[in-house]
């Protein structure tokens, strides 16, 4: 078996000619404060609650940004207590390489195999941006991300390992820039669209020519 990951769109995740400037103001739209980011529906497998718990543990001064919505919006929002968690709704195709090159962290805490791949997940680690994720039996998202070598990776459930996990790249700026590297690496050479390109084409080379 020879297996055909989930590919991200370069193209989609390139930076505008005036990046430095479009990053600048998104942090200061949070008191340029580091960022931790989550992007994606607001459903119950992208563990969303989980994060919120993990947030008291988060000691580092920082800004946990919540991009997209969904079902669960308005009861995640009645149900977080602290200030600095924002909820910005929906981002354009545009805004998405700007927001996870200016966060610090991609907090990934989907908790079910439903999270079978992570496009946001590798779209983030392109951008450089470190991931924490849970460890989920059944899903490709610890392929994506290789725990303590492009991010981090905690039991599942594990909010308070979760938050701590978080805290600790925030406060580790060789560690936090070390895993961006490789995480940028790791997906620049398994998971852009070209790749995924060459592997299919490869397999049907090699299915015809036996």
């Amino acid at each position: 078996i020879t297996v055909i990951p989930n590919g991200i769109a370069v193209k989609k995740m390139e930076l505008p000619e005036n990046s430095d400037e479009v990053i600048a103001s998104i942090k200061q739209r949070f008191d340029n404060k580091k960022i931790v980011f989550f992007m994606g529906r607001h459903v119950t497998y992208k563990g969303l609650e989980m994060l919120l718990a993990a947030e008291p543990y988060i000691e580092e001064d920082c800004i946990i940004v919540i991009a997209g919505n969904g079902p669960l919006t308005k009861e995640l929002m009645a149900k977080s207590k602290s200030d600095r968690v924002i909820f910005i709704g929906e981002i354009s195709d545009g805004e998405i390489a700007p927001y996870m090159t200016a966060a610090s962290v991609l907090a990934f805490p989907s908790i079910t195999k439903n999270e079978a791949f992570g496009i946001v997940l590798a779209e983030a680690m392109y951008c450089g941006t470190p991931p924490v994720t849970f460890t989920i039996e059944g899903s490709g998202v610890n392929w994506v991300n290789l725990k303590d070598e492009t991010g981090l990776e905690v039991s599942n459930g594990d909010y308070k390992s979760f938050g701590l996990a978080v805290n600790r790249l925030l406060a580790d700026d060789d560690l936090r820039n070390r895993l961006g590297q490789a995480a940028r690496q790791r997906i620049v050479e398994n998971f852009t669209m070209d790749k995924v390109k060459h592997l299919v084409e490869k397999e049907y080379a090699d299915l015809l020519a036996k």
